[in-house]
């Protein structure tokens, strides 16, 4: 065992096993692998522990900077970790690196003596989520559980020129479409995780109805909500977090940037965003960018870090680094100095419509088309050219926000207690007999 991969907490780790082999229940493996899953899962982790269902969280460990994972400590389960995959490398490496160490991972759980059904829960599109189930069935013959299923991607038939703010807002009566496999990767992974799982759980209608067309067994379907509106939630019951990247923003409305999709990161479409960012900024408005990582990798990959210097410099556009806190991000996204979000992240457009924040949507389509279609919350304003995003921001943002957003006053659309529900639907759910030839054999009561 080296110290990538080791039991975070080996006490933690064998209580979880003899709880399992003591109720004759199966132990869920919790995967927390990018910063979404460390906020999204804190409230399904905490519904485990209140309801005593069996449970390891499996931390995998490719995000590791403080800025991408302190979310589990903030949200108070950082302690319930109780194993470290220390995944490394970039989009394939790691998950050939994530497949060595699910076997390492089965050694483990074997040599504690469980002698129930370990079945991983995944999350979201992430490349741990898509994998996790695969390599995990193969090793052991289970299947997983899929939570955030039903995530397609979809779009309006648009021609996307500029011709002022009644044809933007024309997207929601458009015919829309599917757009296979975007974004890149995560419109694949999403799309690969629910392959080997058994039970599908989806946070909207639309989710479901996706899985339906795909063939999947309406039995294994379950409608949840969202843990976004969770984790909104719990952020909110705790004290606002004093920092310099809001104290920074304590003066005037701000437009919240975050963008850090693949396919905004290519040179035309990160010209077109930073140049009308640049541009908007020229009108009057007030722009803070968060520098993801993507985006910082982008600039340097492209030897484009003179574009944003500009925009920064000469056209007032404020950039600051990836904020640590996501309370803070929370508490500033319901503050009188938050005017909107523009951003391609899907969790940050679940969140814009649980607290009643403008967003939009820095694509061409979206996994969130409720948020567009049924919450009106959202709009799509891709980056396709300067002209329609600085033009397209600037009549959005000026007009009243009922024309663009009818729907921020309600807050129905993802639920509440998503992390309850689906910690009762694992208390009472019996996984399917194990496919018959995996490596790994754990005897018990099921199958």
């Amino acid at each position: 065992m080296s110290d990538a991969e080791r039991l975070h907490d080996p006490d933690l780790f064998k209580q979880a096993v003899a709880s399992a082999n003591r109720e004759g229940r199966p132990l869920y493996l919790i995967a927390l692998a990018t910063k979404p899953c460390y906020i999204k899962l804190a409230s399904l982790v905490l519904a485990l522990r209140r309801t005593r269902v069996p449970f390891i969280a499996v931390d995998a460990g490719q995000h590791y900077e403080f800025a991408l994972t302190n979310a589990k400590e903030e949200l108070s389960y950082g302690h319930l970790v109780g194993a470290h995959l220390g995944i490394r490398g970039g989009l394939v490496e790691r998950t050939a690196d994530l497949a060595r160490k699910l076997q390492w991972l089965a050694g483990e759980l074997r040599e504690a003596g469980l002698r129930q059904p370990p079945i991983p829960v995944v999350s979201g599109d992430t490349s741990t989520a898509a994998f996790f189930p695969s390599f995990w069935y193969l090793l052991t013959g289970y299947r997983s559980v899929h939570v955030e299923a039903g995530l397609r991607s979809a779009g309006p038939e648009a021609d996307w020129e500029w011709r002022g703010i009644e044809h933007l807002l024309m997207q929601r009566r458009a015919g829309w479409r599917r757009f296979r496999d975007d974004p890149f990767p995560e419109g694949v992974d999403t799309t690969l995780a629910s392959v080997t799982s058994d039970l599908l759980l989806a946070p909207v209608r639309r989710n479901a109805d996706n899985l339906l067309r795909e063939g999947y067994d309406a039995g294994k379907l379950h409608l949840v909500g969202s843990l976004s509106a969770d984790a909104v939630d719990l952020a909110l019951g705790q004290p606002e977090v004093e920092d310099d990247f809001r104290s920074a923003l304590a003066r005037g409305k701000w437009l919240r940037v975050d963008i850090h999709r693949r396919e905004n990161t290519t040179p035309l479409r990160l010209q077109a965003l930073v140049d009308g960012l640049a541009a908007y900024s020229d009108q009057g408005g007030k722009v803070v960018l968060i520098l993801t990582n993507a985006l910082r990798s982008a600039l340097e990959q492209h030897g484009m870090w003179g574009l944003l210097r500009d925009a920064e410099r000469q056209h007032g556009v404020l950039v600051q680094e990836l904020w640590p806190s996501y309370l803070s991000v929370v508490h500033f996204l319901r503050s009188p100095n938050c005017l909107a979000v523009y951003t391609d992240s899907g969790g940050l457009q679940e969140e814009a419509n649980v607290l009643g924040v403008p967003c939009i949507t820095c694509r061409f389509s979206t996994d969130r088309p409720e948020t567009v279609l049924d919450g009106e919350s959202n709009i799509l304003l891709p980056p396709a050219s300067v002209e329609l995003v600085a033009r397209g921001l600037g009549e959005i943002l000026s007009s009243p926000p009922a024309r663009v957003w009818p729907g921020l006053a309600g807050r129905g659309l993802y639920g509440e207690r998503a992390g309850e529900r689906i910690a009762e639907l694992l208390g009472t759910y019996t996984p399917a007999a194990p496919a018959r030839g995996a490596e790994f054999i754990f005897e018990g009561g099921f199958g």
